[in-house]
């Protein structure tokens, strides 16, 4: 089975395009589509088999699409974020005494880990060439994709002296009232394979807006 990932802008007919590319070389089990903005979409599918790479490259050239992420060793199961996930959760919470949201934290931290690592041994349209912010685009917009959040305004990575600042702008994060502990841990595992540091991360909430800072040290 493989996971697809295709970042697309916002036009009527984009999804049967897509499905028509992808019909005659696997199955589609299900199909996630999420508008994070007004001019985008990024839609996910779970495919019976791999894709060849002239499939691939008929996806590129559909007119509209940006970016196009493949694996077939991603954590699938936590598409969603429900089930076992949350099952796993509840378990841990009757077993242990400890901080619930600390234990939220590490969850996403080790999930942020390994869909960094994985996207960065399996890539299509993120070449090994392309730059960074391409790939750190496309963990985030994993977010959206897992429902994990509504949406995506905004993603910058703006270099300085004192080592890279990224800025995130998340709607509605599912642990938004909780203290957003598994958004946390996602977002600094991420960064830790990406930007090879352990950043700081500063955020701002406003009502179902919020704005996340993250600098290396």
């Amino acid at each position: 089975m493989t996971l697809l990932v295709i970042k697309t802008a916002n036009r009527r007919g984009m999804l049967y395009e897509i499905t028509g590319v992808i019909k005659d070389y696997a199955s589609i089990e299900w199909v996630f589509v999420s508008i994070p903005s007004e001019s985008e979409r990024v839609i996910a599918m779970r495919l019976s088999d791999s894709l060849p790479i002239n499939a691939i490259n008929k996806l590129r050239s559909i007119d509209g699409i940006h970016d196009i992420w493949a694996s077939h060793e991603a954590p699938m199961e936590l598409v969603g974020f429900d089930k076992e996930t949350l099952t796993s959760i509840l378990m841990r919470i009757t077993q242990s005494s400890g901080e619930v949201n600390a234990f939220l934290t590490k969850l996403g931290y080790e999930m942020g880990l390994s869909m960094a690592s994985i996207m960065m041994r399996t890539k299509y349209e993120i070449p090994a060439n392309s730059t960074m912010d391409k790939v750190l685009e496309t963990a985030i917009n994993m977010l959206v994709i897992m429902n994990l959040a509504k949406g995506i305004e905004s993603i910058n990575t703006n270099p300085d002296k004192n080592g890279n600042l990224v800025s995130v702008s998340l709607i509605e994060p599912f642990d938004l009232d909780t203290g957003l502990p598994f958004t946390r841990g996602y977002l600094l595992g991420v960064t830790k394979i990406l930007l090879k540091c352990d950043c700081n991360l500063d955020v701002i909430i406003n009502k179902t807006r919020v704005n996340i800072y993250i600098k290396g040290r």
